[in-house]
């Protein structure tokens, strides 16, 4: 949840920086990923959750989170934003799917204490991830980078979305 937390900060910024996006650009791509996101959830979920289970969604929309913010860390010209934006529909599934097995772990007394616990965590994680990933992703486009890869925060975002389905499946 950290990972998704610093994403969007951190692709705002990184977009702007690279491509020179404007503020159109990024309404475009809010729209895309968001139609996209009401789409698979209100169709696709409810066809994949029976037929392929919960476990195997939530890895699923991970890793292709993971291979989405990959993509992006190396995007090299400004029309990929829009191809991944379009590409990401499985990834929205990660957060319900979260919702729904944890909801299942406990009692009905305890489903609020449940929820409110994932809304606590996914706070947290928006308050720290843009606090470590944006100066990260500003030393990485600046001249002063260790090394030439301006994606590198992205990179770190994705590399921590692949350890995540090997957390949850434990």
């Amino acid at each position: 949840m950290m990972a998704d937390g610093g994403l969007m900060a951190v692709l705002l910024y990184y977009l702007k920086a690279r491509f020179q996006f404007n503020k159109n650009q990024f309404a475009d791509l809010m729209m895309i990923s968001g139609i996209g996101a009401t789409l698979t959830q209100l169709f696709l979920m409810p066809i994949l959750v029976p037929a392929v289970g919960e476990e195997k969604l939530l890895t699923t929309g991970l890793f292709v989170s993971c291979i989405n913010i990959f993509v992006y860390s190396i995007a090299w010209s400004s029309w990929v934003p829009y191809a991944l934006a379009g590409f990401s529909v499985l990834g929205v599934l990660v957060r319900p799917t979260i919702t729904s097995i944890a909801s299942k772990q406990v009692g009905p007394n305890e489903q609020g204490m449940v929820q409110g616990c994932l809304s606590g965590i996914t706070s947290v994680a928006n308050i720290i991830s843009p606090l470590i990933f944006s100066p990260l992703t500003a030393l990485f486009l600046s001249e002063d980078a260790p090394f030439n890869f301006p994606g590198f925060s992205l990179m770190c975002l994705g590399l921590i979305l692949v350890r995540l389905p090997f957390i949850t499946c434990q």
